[in-house]
């Protein structure tokens, strides 16, 4: 029977009780649910390493393109990490993401340059991932401005920040972008069944995201039905042969966890190279919680020593 990490079932406690009387993700405005997101970021990225970050921004097709910059000590020349963020399309941005870019980069020993891309729904798919694609390309192209490799690149993002890696990895692969050396993928949105096993089981608010809030990102996300069968913003519509080697990792308790499943049995089917870390006892989001969720700085940990050793090959 699956159980909950002690410190997972203390962190639920506290937000249910801190939470519980406000409205519902799928309930708020966008600009609401950004503001609560940039509300919390400061608490759970206390405590991470302090390594050191710049702010610049590159062109973009739709404008300039905000990044941020770290470099744990790596010498100039080093290959880097492109970091996607994650959010739903809708929230999120670089400092609320400072934290994880922060551990990655001191357990990986590598650069990492993490994006902050136009988010739904005033910029509905493509500009989010065009945005991606664009700053990914810079770096391979522009990387030793800031002591990169750019051909020698990986690209990692969570949630919808997955899916938008492995967009990117799709695209790159086909043309007009850099030769990446690997993508991790931490629970990712890939597909838009929400009929699925892990829906019906994780998909509640008992696990914060659930179905409803899944269904208000998409919705926020796509134009039309039309895209649904577009592999740039929906994934497992596309052909998985000629990737580079790719991390799927999934969080037990997870209404997206059979997004990482189907996407492992797709890359098994053509024998596409790939590594599966399933975490157990544990919701999605929770390498958001490393300050107090034990378990989440060593997911991170293996994450970025995956990483390491993908750029090293």
């Amino acid at each position: 029977m699956p159980k909950l990490h002690p410190q997972m079932i203390e962190i639920l406690a506290t937000i249910e009780r801190d939470m519980g009387g406000a409205p519902k993700l799928h309930e708020m405005t966008p600009a609401a649910a950004r503001q609560l997101f940039e509300d919390f970021a400061p608490f759970w990225n206390e405590g991470a390493p302090a390594v050191p970050a710049t702010d610049r921004e590159i062109p973009g097709p739709h404008g300039p393109i905000p990044i941020r910059h770290y470099n744990p000590g790596a010498p100039a020349g080093s290959p880097g990490l492109v970091y996607i963020h994650g959010g739903g399309w809708v929230l999120g941005s670089i400092r609320v993401y400072d934290g994880i870019c922060r551990r990655l980069a001191h357990y990986g020993g590598f650069p990492i340059v993490s994006i902050e891309y136009r988010l739904a729904p005033e910029h509905k798919f493509p500009v989010p991932f065009e945005d991606c694609f664009a700053a990914l390309s810079w770096v391979g192209e522009h990387g030793a401005e800031l002591g990169i490799d750019g051909s020698r690149l990986a690209v990692a993002g969570d949630s919808a920040g997955g899916n938008l890696s492995l967009a990117v990895a799709m695209a790159a692969r086909d043309g007009g972008g850099p030769k990446l050396k690997a993508a991790a993928l931490i629970y990712g949105a890939f597909g838009v069944d929400f009929d699925t096993d892990s829906y019906r089981a994780y998909g509640t608010d008992q696990y914060l995201l659930s179905r409803e809030d899944m269904i208000w990102f998409w919705d926020h996300y796509l134009r039309s039905a039309a895209d649904r069968s577009d592999p740039r913003a929906v994934p497992l519509a596309g052909q998985f042969e000629g990737l580079p080697p790719l991390l799927v990792t999934a969080a037990e308790f997870d209404p997206l966890l059979d997004d990482s499943r189907e996407l492992v049995a797709r890359l098994k089917a053509v024998e596409a190279p790939h590594d599966w870390m399933f975490w157990e006892g544990v919701i999605h989001g929770c390498i958001d919680m490393a300050r107090l969720l034990e378990p989440a700085e060593g997911f991170l940990s293996d994450t970025a020593l995956w990483l390491k050793d993908e750029l090293k090959a």
